[in-house]
């Protein structure tokens, strides 16, 4: 059973679930040496060949798995994958989700992140119950903490947390109240 499909737009940025064309650009993604020094080892879209990978990102439903994790394109490149978004985490009964986003690095420091998340936080008030969204960064990775910012999350604390690697990691949690 495929996972429910979900569409997101704004005026910069579609966001959607993957599908099969899109697995160039989830191995370029995969293969980019920096897009994943602040991103959990454990990510889905790591796991396995690249083919796998995307089915298992297929399969995804969020109201089912809690996750999903869906194509970010530039709405003037609708057939390039410029990254990824994840809702993930989801507690319906909480109201309460978290988002994550990771960008080939060739799209870094264009706006497209801060804007993602502005879709995502969209999408959210118009589509879900959720009160209380939630991100990870890892303290190191300030542009994402500023792009988080910037669409009105607030730093809540530090924590340690384990994301796969040898030694658990120091992440600052934001939050965003709907």
């Amino acid at each position: 059973m495929a996972g429910t499909p979900i569409c997101i737009e704004n005026e910069r940025l579609l966001i959607r679930s993957l599908e099969e064309q899109d697995l160039n650009g989830l191995s370029e993604l995969r293969k980019d040496p920096l897009v994943y020094r602040y991103e959990p080892a454990f990510l889905s879209e790591l796991q396995g060949t690249p083919e796998k990978a995307l089915e298992n990102i297929r399969q995804m439903d969020l109201f089912m798995d809690r996750q999903c994790i869906l194509g970010v394109f530039e709405k003037g490149d609708p057939g390039t994958l410029a990254g990824l978004a994840e809702f993930y985490d989801y507690k319906p009964s909480g109201s309460v989700i978290s988002i994550g986003y990771r960008f080939l690095s060739k799209n870094w420091g264009r706006g497209l992140a801060t804007s993602c998340i502005g879709a995502l936080l969209q999408y959210l008030r118009d589509h879900s119950e959720v009160k209380l969204v939630t991100a990870h960064v890892i303290p190191e990775n300030r542009a994402s903490a500023r792009c988080l910012e910037k669409n009105g999350f607030e730093y809540l604390l530090t924590k340690t947390e384990d994301w796969g690697y040898e030694t658990p990691c120091t992440a600052e949690v934001y939050t965003c109240d709907l």
